[in-house]
């Protein structure tokens, strides 16, 4: 076994050991707070207007952003992380953040490859989108696109990746 692959495998059963553990120290959460419907809900009762952003991102940018990880679920992400991250490291990310209900990332990262947010779009467009977006997958019955770094991921999967992806951005949104 060359030193590369054994950094790799003890890095995967490092993280998976890990995820199982936050599995059991993981309060449960409401599976009905979790769910696309419940976030659609959720943004439609929302006033753009009233919207502030904690970061160097406008609110339009930051939905505009969310709105494109959706739609790159279906249509596959422009870029990915390399197989050896996904399948070890990407994996145990997800199922940590998937036991815990909960994701945490770089607020500011954009999707590797992906274009920037429109200049003049407002933010009730970009909640719009959003909504759109999260419409679009709720009914899409087709494949999905591999998450470039989290990897293969099914419907279901995916649908708590996006309800916690935009419940962290949340944390950067004030009203």
């Amino acid at each position: 076994m060359n030193r590369r692959t054994f950094l790799i495998s003890a890095l995967s059963c490092g993280a998976i050991g890990i995820a199982g553990g936050s599995f059991w120290l993981s309060q449960p959460a409401n599976q009905d707070d979790l769910s696309i419907q419940a976030l659609l809900d959720f943004l439609a009762s929302l006033d753009a207007s009233k919207l502030r952003s904690d970061t160097r991102w406008s609110v339009a940018q930051t939905f505009y952003h969310m709105a494109q990880s959706v739609d790159y679920s279906i249509s596959g992400y422009p870029q990915h992380k390399p197989d050896w991250f996904k399948s070890t490291l990407g994996a145990a990310a997800f199922s940590v953040f998937a036991a815990k209900r909960e994701m945490t990332h770089n607020l500011e990262e954009t999707i590797p490859g992906a274009p920037d947010a429109p200049i003049t779009l407002s933010p009730d467009e970009a909640i719009a989108q959003l909504m759109t977006s999260l419409k679009r997958f709720q009914h899409y019955e087709g494949p999905l696109a591999d998450h470039f770094a989290y990897g293969s991921l099914n419907k279901h999967e995916y649908a708590l990746a996006h309800v916690m992806h935009v419940r962290n951005h949340f944390e950067q949104i004030d009203s």
